[in-house]
């Protein structure tokens, strides 16, 4: 007969056994949640539309305080506690005066990125009520570690670009085709315009000139803002507002020195001194006839349509 020993434990002892939760639940405002990636996706894995799922976000009135608990049609989403690097527009790290890699504020981030930004979108409707949601928080320190090394937020997680990319991992970055930026301070300074940038799922931002004359961005008003009061951008600046591009170049308007463009505003991307956010009626996604990917940017062609980025492989040809 086997020699196997079997243990009865009490319930004292099972906790020990089994380590502490894998998770835990902390209701805590959509606002206070931070970003892990650069960029989002404008569909979700299945095909559905992010902006689909903010309009389907209903805000239920709490009864117990005057708090907003905002019921999504998608699972919680997941974060955890951490202090990232600081980067600049660039993507570089930022050091300090010893040459150190600089840190960040501690905070929730989330790598369900496509949810916290329909929840934020959500919220800012809402504001200036306060909403909430339950975030649920892994504190498996082995499981948080896996999660940190595929954080890639250049902003401390405060804002994201809503993009369509072609590449994969870190190239989808460097090979997207920006559509909006989001960033809910931006959003909430100007109370009235509020609620158009939460439907139009974008916050008014900038573009800027770099030394060799690169175009650099779009990053919000609040990144540019933080920039320039900590000295990380020259006062000769110069920045023009973003659009999102369509290919004409001639829709944008000329770089300008940034004192000039903020010459009757109390200082420099002040709060509400923003671009005006616009709605971009996008004309739907569609199939690609060379790659077979759902795109929103391309041009037909001999009755078919053709993605931007297969456009750009042709013609580097």
């Amino acid at each position: 007969m086997p020699n196997i020993e079997v243990i009865v434990a009490d319930s004292a002892t099972r906790h020990l056994l089994q380590g502490p939760p894998r998770v835990q639940e902390v209701p805590v405002s959509p606002l206070e949640v931070h970003f892990s990636q650069h960029v989002i996706y404008p569909l979700f894995s299945d095909g559905h539309s992010v902006d689909d799922a903010v309009r389907e976000i209903e805000a239920v009135q709490s009864e117990a305080d005057e708090d907003v608990w905002l019921e999504a049609p998608f699972p919680r989403i997941q974060a955890v506690r951490w202090c990232p690097k600081l980067r600049d527009g660039e993507g570089k790290p930022v050091l300090d005066e010893k040459g150190e890699e600089r840190r960040g504020v501690e905070g929730l981030f989330t790598m369900d990125n496509r949810r916290l930004y329909a929840l934020q979108r959500a919220a800012v409707a809402q504001y200036p009520r306060t909403c909430k949601i339950t975030v649920e928080e892994i504190t498996n320190r082995w499981e948080v570690a896996q999660h940190v090394k595929k954080f890639r937020t250049r902003t401390n997680g405060l804002s994201i670009f809503i993009a369509e990319w072609n590449g994969t991992s870190r190239n989808n970055t460097r090979n997207s085709e920006v559509l909006r930026v989001w960033d809910w301070r931006s959003a909430i300074s100007k109370a009235e315009e509020s609620g158009t940038a939460a439907e139009a799922g974008s916050c008014g931002c900038w573009e800027y000139l770099d030394p060799k004359s690169v175009c650099r961005g779009p990053f919000s008003n609040w990144q540019m803002q933080q920039w320039w009061e900590h000295q990380m951008l020259p006062p000769d600046l110069e920045i023009r507002p973003f659009l999102r591009k369509d290919g004409d170049e001639g829709h944008q308007q000329p770089f300008r020195p940034v004192k000039e463009v903020f010459a009757d505003a109390p200082k420099p991307f002040a709060p509400g001194w923003v671009p005006l956010t616009v709605a971009v009626e996008d004309s739907g996604f569609q199939t690609c006839a060379e790659c077979g990917r759902q795109r929103l940017e391309g041009w037909s062609a001999r009755g078919k349509w053709y993605c931007s980025n297969c456009w750009r492989k042709w013609q580097s040809y």
